[in-house]
């Protein structure tokens, strides 16, 4: 077991590696300097067996053969414009932690690497673009056959670079929270991305409105039918359908003969997000029709809800008890939505929290605020969680046992 007081030692080399990162914020896919910040801290380290995905990030691979344990930090940023690190052109902050877990993954790699012998192999991964920012930008990869999905997750997915991997863990900030505390055992919402194109036909706004068919009136119909849906959406289901007007007409003179509305759908499990998706889709299609204009929708594949595995929460609970007592978080259910639920059809995965941040989540205001809470605990955690699974391979068998895998990989990708 590697102690507390042990990893304290490495607290003020964290601390430098972390405002380094976070004064080094990129969008997903163009992570270019931090993954250079991070190849270079392995490369003063000795470490030099990297393995390159490009644009989707790389991974570091300690030890070998079975069992296989995969560790994942992600590495971009998002946009926050008013955030002290945003900078031009693209205004990116590190305001979500991934940096944090760069920084945690990093060192757990460092740590594991110093062992005499390693009872098997544990990848380390860093993976671009996980926040579901700057689309535009990434569909023209897709469309440039750079990328085929617009997550560096769902690219390593197709990759098969997680095959081997038997358990994946990951971790991220809980933001401003009252005292040390982390969490086990949270729930991901999925979503979907959607796009509805309301089409009618121009004409003059003050002479000859009624040889037109507004669009906007049908995009407001449509807003006015999801508001009165609201009350078929349960609480247990974590529903949310979040849509912006993003072109409202072409003149203020012109009965408007396209408008677009998007946004995002969200429900915490695949069966509710489905049902959802297709009760907005109906209000706008119909909505439209009663107008007398179209409806054209274009729904982007987002991110399937987190299930996390019960069984591998628990090897990290006693090692968690030591950093923050009894104060752990259980079973909480969140609105928020991340490509790890993708891994979690596939693989026993969980994705635990931890404190140490102020600010809001995704703010102007958000930063780290204690260096104890969010690096080192974390990094006590993953590391004495590693080392039981490698030592005690019977703990893997159990956790594989009790999972089950959702769908195939021809099925996902279908």
């Amino acid at each position: 077991m590697i102690t507390l007081e042990q990893l304290l030692l490495e607290q003020t080399e964290m601390e430098l590696l972390e405002k380094q990162l976070f004064l080094t914020p990129e969008l997903g896919f163009k992570e270019q300097n931090t993954q250079e910040i991070l190849k270079q801290f392995f490369k003063d380290h000795g470490i030099t067996n990297i393995e390159d995905y490009g644009i989707n990030g790389f991974s570091i691979t300690i030890g070998e053969g079975k069992p296989s344990i995969g560790l994942i930090a992600e590495l971009d940023a998002l946009v926050v414009n008013n955030h002290p690190t945003a900078k031009e052109p693209d205004y990116a902050a590190h305001a979500c932690g991934h940096h944090l877990q760069c920084v945690i993954m990093a060192y757990v790699a460092k740590k594991l690497i110093q062992l005499p012998q390693l009872s098997g192999c544990v990848k380390v991964f860093f993976v671009a673009a996980e926040e579901y920012v700057d689309l535009d930008y990434r569909k023209s990869l897709v469309d440039n056959g750079q990328i085929q999905f617009l997550s560096g997750k769902k690219n390593l997915l197709q990759l098969g670079v997680f095959d081997d991997i038997e358990v994946i863990l990951s971790c991220h900030t809980m933001g401003a929270t009252e005292h040390p505390t982390m969490e086990l055992n949270a729930s991901l919402s999925g979503f979907v991305y959607k796009k509805y194109q309301f089409q009618g036909n121009s004409a003059h706004a003050a002479v000859a409105p009624h040889l037109g068919i507004n669009a906007l009136n049908a995009q407001v119909l449509t807003q006015n039918a999801i508001a009165l849906l609201r009350e078929t959406f349960q609480e247990k289901d974590m529903v949310r359908v979040h849509l912006m007007t993003t072109l409202g007409g072409q003149s203020v003179n012109a009965v408007p003969s396209l408008t677009v509305l998007e946004g995002y759908i969200r429900g915490i499990t695949f069966d509710v997000l489905s049902l959802t998706e297709k009760k907005v889709d109906q209000a706008a299609t119909h909505c439209a029709q009663a107008l007398g204009g179209n409806c054209i929708i274009e729904t982007t594949k987002g991110y399937y809800p987190l299930e996390q595995s019960r069984a591998l929460s628990q090897v990290l609970r006693p090692h968690m008890e030591v950093c923050v007592g009894e104060s752990i978080i259980d079973e909480q259910k969140s609105f928020a939505a991340g490509d790890v639920g993708d891994l979690s059809l596939f693989k026993p995965t969980i994705q635990f929290g931890f404190s140490g941040c102020k600010g809001t989540v995704h703010g102007d205001d958000f930063m780290m605020h204690n260096s104890l809470e969010a690096l080192v605990y974390p990094l006590y955690v993953l590391c004495n969680s590693v080392m039981d699974m490698l030592e005690k391979p019977a703990m893997i068998e159990g956790i594989l046992k009790d999972f089950k895998v959702k769908m195939t990989k021809e099925e996902y990708f279908a």
